[in-house]
């Protein structure tokens, strides 16, 4: 019974987003096609953030075999349309994410293995309204990145400690000292 309520409930989000992604495409006199469609089935069903490729390998998992002109030139229009997002992560703006029912969120980023991990956080959200309103700025959008370690590469920085191979950073940072680098004087 709660997997009939899933599915209703996913047709459901896919059947506004289309009509919503039909709407924008016959402003611009474009057709909904079976390769939009396909990118469409696709970014809703994605979890998390994507790069075009992997779009163009969820669709084709649809059974269309959109080409990769295809899909770049439905994102500004995906984009256009409420659906996707670009990213920001750490300067990155090679990346999208599904935004369509989904609720805002802000990322925290591992600098050593990018894992991304989103989270909300009201507190954050207060703050920022009320020091916009202090400042007399009326907000658009906003991206919040916290940048910093995750608890596996932060493991395994650890256990590199104890080990005998020394990390490059610190061979790299002796020959700069040592003039041995090209171009160091």
């Amino acid at each position: 019974m709660r997997r009939s309520l899933h599915k209703r409930q996913a047709a459901s989000t896919l059947d506004r987003a289309l009509e919503r992604f039909g709407k924008v495409l016959h402003h611009r006199s474009l057709r909904l096609t079976s390769e939009r469609r396909a990118i469409v089935r696709a970014v809703i069903a994605c979890q998390g953030h994507f790069e075009i490729d992997g779009l163009i390998r969820a669709s084709r998992k649809e059974g269309i075999s959109a080409s990769r002109a295809t899909v770049y030139r439905a994102v500004p229009l995906l984009i256009e349309a409420g659906l996707v997002q670009p990213t920001v992560l750490s300067g990155k703006q090679h990346r999208y994410e599904t935004v369509f029912d989904h609720e805002h969120h802000d990322h925290l980023i591992c600098q050593v293995c990018e894992k991304v991990v989103e989270f909300q956080f009201e507190a954050f959200e207060i703050l920022q309204r009320e020091l916009a309103a202090k400042h007399g700025f009326e907000l658009i959008e906003h991206y919040h990145e916290l940048i910093g370690v995750c608890s596996d590469c932060k493991r395994e920085g650890e256990s590199m400690r104890g080990s005998k191979r020394r990390p490059a950073t610190i061979e790299i940072e002796s020959h700069i000292r040592s003039g041995e680098v090209r171009g160091a004087s």
